[in-house]
């Protein structure tokens, strides 16, 4: 396949291959796939912007993509960095608040898909971003220290969370953030805990679809006890090598291995979503 000279000199300046990948490039591309067209698809900043974006130029251009900052239907030219970046709202629809975000779409049954990341993740697929380390500060947490690290919070995750069809994790697989159990429960994206403590029985009556993926590979619900197994895995990846940076006994035996990103998905990804590599540059802190 004949490559173009821009594309030449791109991969050329990033050292990077045509027909060889980066794990944050699969799993954009992992995230991408899983995006229909035509969804409602409420975005979160980061790796989720990155892959909205992908899907936008490939195989879903006729989504919507809502911003929780109030930006419903732009087509994003360049990668922003949080939500309310002028950048993400070029050609949009609507330009209004979270209210409207989430009051008059959300709320009402216009949110088919959630696509959001966090800092650590448990073993039915709810979310922390809020701290880790406790939550309460010095002086009123009993322990007379605040957290180790404050996080982001949860913005408009919990909402996204609570009231989407379906939620698609997308984040880095370590086993310091693929947990047992999250030290706060910023999301409740899966199904909480066991029979008696799903989110149906907090109260939470819509969604429940679930999928999680990393840049090792896709992590589903079992539809009976909803913990997440091992569905697939990206090329060069070993099952054991993701079973052994997951904080739970994580089951692999049925998983399948990925097809590899094509050539026009590499393409665009690096040229037109993220050519400067902000997210597509990062690295896991995990040992190889």
């Amino acid at each position: 396949m004949s490559i173009d000279q821009s594309y030449l000199e791109y991969l050329d300046r990033t050292g990077l291959k045509a027909e060889e990948c980066t794990q944050m490039e699969l799993l954009a591309v992992a995230t991408k796939r899983e995006i229909p067209n035509g969804a409602f698809i409420f975005v979160g900043t980061g790796l989720p912007l990155l892959a909205g974006m992908l899907a936008q130029h490939t195989a879903a251009p006729d989504m919507t993509m809502i911003l929780e900052a109030g930006t419903v239907g732009p087509t994003i030219k360049h990668l922003p960095v949080s939500v309310a970046d002028t950048r993400a709202a070029y050609q949009a629809s609507v330009l209004s608040t979270v209210a409207d975000a989430f009051g008059t779409i959300a709320c009402r049954g216009f949110c088919t898909l959630g696509l959001l990341g966090a800092a650590e993740c448990d073993m039915y697929g709810n979310l922390n971003s809020s701290a880790v380390g406790g939550y309460w500060p010095a002086g009123v947490s009993g322990q007379g220290r605040g957290p180790a690290t404050r996080l982001t919070g949860s913005g408009g995750a919990n909402s996204i969370a609570s009231l989407a069809d379906k939620i698609i994790v997308s984040m880095v697989h370590e086993k310091r953030r693929m947990v047992e159990r999250v030290e706060y429960l910023t999301s409740p994206c899966g199904m909480r805990g066991p029979q008696g403590e799903t989110r149906f029985d907090y109260g939470l009556f819509r969604g429940g679809d679930l999928v999680v993926i990393s840049d090792l590979g896709i992590l589903r619900p079992n539809p009976e006890t909803g913990i997440l197994e091992l569905d697939m895995y990206y090329p060069g990846v070993s099952p054991e090598f993701i079973r052994e940076n997951t904080g739970w006994s994580l089951k692999i035996e049925q998983a399948r291995e990925m097809e590899p990103p094509t050539f026009e998905e590499l393409r665009i990804l690096r040229t037109l979503v993220d050519p400067d590599r902000l997210f597509l540059g990062r690295k896991s802190k995990r040992k190889t």
